[in-house]
């Protein structure tokens, strides 16, 4: 079964695959929640670099590539956990001229911000980070239990371009022994770590991925989601 994650997004790609997303339709509720979605910029390095690698590293080379998060908190922000691991497949690799037995780190920003892993849960696929510059706003309401065929809204933002994507959820979807929700609803390189909401503007989980053989977005569940925040606002705070 072939699924790919969409963390990777280059500029010159995004030109092609992005359209500009409208909110005609959507509710009032649903289209505040715009703004909370933020880009992530990511630097791809190679691991255990010689010197002549390194202080290339040194120079800023800008962003290889991109992804997406949502702001929870007063400089938190919510992605998916592959975009933040330096984790990715061969094919992608070599597009970043990195060779495919290479094993990569990754730094991620926002608006020119390094960001923090202040947590991560590789298993449901999220990561909260911390970032500077970012709107405080409200842990948004959760949608634990979807009902077949209910209307879902993804709001990305990969290279800072807004790219909305309509759907309607499909059911479970079982990956490597974890559940997650399945929807149809198209997604691009770029978009993992965007929120999924209802129409209800409440979050229906994180985009973690796309299976090309089902045409299906891969989302990390909602209630998963909660979890996720509820243990780190419970333990001690960095």
């Amino acid at each position: 079964m072939k699924r790919i994650f969409c963390a990777f997004a280059l500029a010159a790609a995004l030109v092609s695959t992005l359209t500009p997303g409208g909110s005609a339709g959507d509710s009032a509720d649903v289209r505040g929640q715009e703004g909370s979605t933020v880009s992530l910029d990511l630097r791809f390095t190679k691991k255990n670099q010689n010197p002549l690698q390194r202080a290339i590293s040194f120079l800023d080379m800008g962003p290889n590539a991109y992804a997406t998060g949502f702001v929870v908190g007063d400089g938190l922000v919510v992605t998916a956990y592959h975009v933040v691991s330096g984790n990715l497949n061969a094919s992608k690799k070599i597009v970043l001229g990195f060779s495919a037995n290479d094993e990569l780190e990754v730094k991620a920003s926002v608006n020119g911000c390094r960001a923090t892993v202040l947590k991560f849960d590789e298993d449901a696929d999220l990561a909260l980070l911390r970032v500077c510059r970012s709107q405080k706003r409200q842990v948004p309401a959760f949608q634990t239990t979807p009902s077949e065929d209910e209307k879902l809204l993804m709001i990305a933002r990969p290279h800072g371009d807004k790219m909305v994507r309509r759907g309607v959820f499909s059911g479970p979807y079982t990956f490597r022994g974890q559940e997650y929700w399945s929807a149809k609803i198209e997604g691009r390189d770029g978009c993992s770590g965007s929120p999924v909401y209802n129409d209800r503007a409440e979050l229906v989980g994180v985009f973690s991925g796309y299976d090309w053989s089902k045409k299906l977005a891969v989302i990390s569940p909602g209630a998963r989601v909660q979890k996720f925040l509820e243990e780190y606002n419970a333990g001690p705070q960095p």
